[in-house]
């Protein structure tokens, strides 16, 4: 009787080949670079999902996060799109600076 060969490994998801790219040419750059990098990424991502009113304050809030962090979100819009929400829920419940009060004329 022949032996069956396992079947082979199924081929990397496009989520998973996209991580592969982006560790990789997050690793290539120069570390004061690599954040800049993400970030750029990051913006542009956030841009195309209309729900984010404030793409700038909310990839600055995402940019704390470790690019580790970050690279499966930018590689995977399905996983972006709950955080990107939860930052919004933040940023409106995160109290807005007040004006400072007139100052007295002389």
């Amino acid at each position: 009787a022949a032996t069956r060969e396992p079947p082979p490994p199924p081929p990397p998801s496009a989520a998973a080949q996209l991580l592969e790219e982006l560790r990789d040419a997050v690793e290539r750059e120069a570390p004061p670079r690599r954040r800049q990098m993400v970030g750029e990424w990051l913006y542009a991502a956030l841009s195309a999902i209309p729900e984010v009113s404030d793409v700038g304050k909310v990839t600055g809030m995402m940019l704390d996060f470790p690019i580790e962090q970050l690279l499966p979100l930018l590689a995977d819009p399905s996983q972006l799109k709950p955080v990107a929400h939860q930052a919004m829920e933040a940023l409106k419940a995160a109290p807005q600076p007040q004006p400072p009060p007139p100052q007295p004329q002389p």
